[in-house]
């Protein structure tokens, strides 16, 4: 019976953790690309951008912003750090595989220099082993606006930099961190939104699109061009469609279409 009591409290746990709905993100941007980052943020999270940190029920990935660093999803919340670490213990959480990091949120923090010490006395209470090379799960604790926090800690991967290196491209070609923008003010990080590009190009936003999670489907007059698209993404191991032909043949029903015309360029429909 004890067994089973001691079950239901780690799946209350469990449960706990799962459906906090409450996140901390930092961001960081260039001074050039701020109001890019603002619309993305009202875009993403509902609310106008004041801060480089901030507080959101949203769950979004940061992989998905050019802008977006970290996420920590809040387990538990206190006002002093042996506060924080009363509850995880209480919390009886158990990890195989884990690590614990410091989310640094690039504020003035007067705990930061010591914060691999935080990290180490964090990491003791937590059941299981850690691993400091491959990690299966992180944890992160982070001081913010007068408290102390633990949760699930993700970061962003930076892979979606190599599509830089796709086979194919054009002076012309858009930005990478202008798709990604593009694509978050498109889909609002709803990925159940289904999307085109009807003027694809050599397909950097459907990269984008694709690395985010998205339905999305491209579409371009020109047949070189079309087919290099499809080479950059086969290049990258992504699956979408490339259609080669004219926007006005577009008949099928999208949630929203993100075009970028070539203005200045001129393409001869079977060059």
């Amino acid at each position: 019976m004890d067994k089973i009591r001691n079950r239901k409290r780690q799946i209350n746990h469990e449960v706990m953790q799962i459906k906090t709905g409450r996140y901390i993100y930092n961001l960081n941007y260039p001074s050039y690309e701020k109001e890019s980052c603002e619309i993305e943020v009202r875009s993403l999270f509902k609310f106008d951008l004041k801060e480089k940190v901030f507080l959101a029920s949203s769950k979004v990935h940061p992989s998905i912003s050019p802008f977006l660093k970290s996420r920590l999803e809040i387990i538990y919340k206190a006002s002093t750090f042996l506060e924080l670490i009363e509850l995880t213990t209480k919390g009886k959480i158990t990890a195989s595989d884990f690590m614990v990091k410091y989310m640094e949120l690039g504020i003035d923090d007067p705990h930061f220099t010591k914060r691999r010490e935080y990290c180490k006395t964090m990491g003791l209470v937590i059941g299981g082993l850690a691993c400091f090379t491959s990690p299966k799960i992180t944890f992160g604790i982070t001081f913010y606006q007068g408290n102390w926090y633990f949760g699930n800690l993700t970061e962003r991967s930076l892979y979606w930099k190599k599509h830089n290196n796709k086979p194919h491209s054009y002076s012309s070609s858009i930005g990478l961190s202008t798709a990604k923008v593009l694509i978050n003010i498109a889909g609002n990080g709803d990925t159940s939104k289904r999307l085109i590009d009807p003027c694809c190009g050599v397909g950097t936003v459907l990269l984008e699109g694709i690395w985010a999670g998205y339905d999305i489907i491209g579409c371009e007059i020109n047949r070189k061009t079309a087919e290099n698209a499809r080479k950059n993404l086969r290049h990258f191991n992504y699956e979408a469609t490339v259609i080669t032909g004219d926007i006005q043949d577009i008949d099928d029903r999208f949630d929203a279409a993100i075009v970028d015309l070539p203005y200045g360029n001129f393409s001869l429909k079977n060059d």
